[in-house]
């Protein structure tokens, strides 16, 4: 084979390095994504969208899957510990607004086409539920179990699903409108079903 066919296309050779040409991968993975699937993306697609060469991908990431699940956590707000106020309704009001302002775009957040996309594939699904939604769940059930140690809920309280319940009810919104929910709505989520599943009937 001729040196000139090993080569790769001119268009390819960036001289971008590190955090820039990063951020340039993330872009073009959820821009391809978005524009033609999971199953129709390559390596070499996702390339060509950043100018760059194959190998930049290769030398980062071992597959696609990798590559997508890192652009995701990438684009996503960072998981953080909800502090506490001492009362378990304003903190779940408090993770519910920062959930929502993610949706709004007041942080980096991928597209709905995106998601959709991660939602078709099961192996991607899985590994993005273990390794992006279980983390921030995690965080919500740590906000119930330092309000049990308060006595503030119910001894009957099922953390985990209690936990999910506020997330799907902000992403159904979301679905829906178009929009997340606004403060008001996210107060009636937290006061007529977060809570009276926290404490059990009045």
């Amino acid at each position: 084979m001729m040196a000139s066919e090993s080569r790769e296309p001119a268009v390819a050779q960036s001289r971008r390095r590190g955090a820039a040409l990063e951020q340039a991968l993330y872009q073009a993975t959820l821009e391809e994504l978005a524009a033609i699937g999971y199953n129709g993306m390559t390596m070499e697609g996702v390339a060509r969208r950043a100018q760059t060469g194959k190998a930049a991908l290769y030398r980062r990431w071992p597959s696609k899957k990798d590559l997508v699940l890192d652009a995701l956590l990438h684009a996503l707000p960072e998981p953080r510990e909800i502090a506490s106020s001492g009362s378990v309704r304003d903190d779940l009001l408090a993770a519910l607004t920062t959930m929502a302002g993610a949706l709004a775009g007041e942080a980096a957040h991928p597209g709905l086409g995106v998601m959709i996309e991660v939602l078709r594939d099961t192996e991607l699904r899985q590994a993005f539920g273990a390794r992006v939604v279980e983390p921030r769940l995690s965080l919500l059930e740590a906000v119930l179990h330092r309000a049990a140690a308060r006595g503030e809920t119910s001894d009957n309280a099922v953390v985990p699903l209690i936990a999910r319940t506020g997330p799907a009810l902000v992403i159904q919104t979301f679905l829906l409108t178009g929009e997340p929910p606004e403060t008001p709505e996210l107060a009636q989520i937290v006061d007529t079903i977060l809570m009276p599943l926290l404490t059990g009937p009045t």
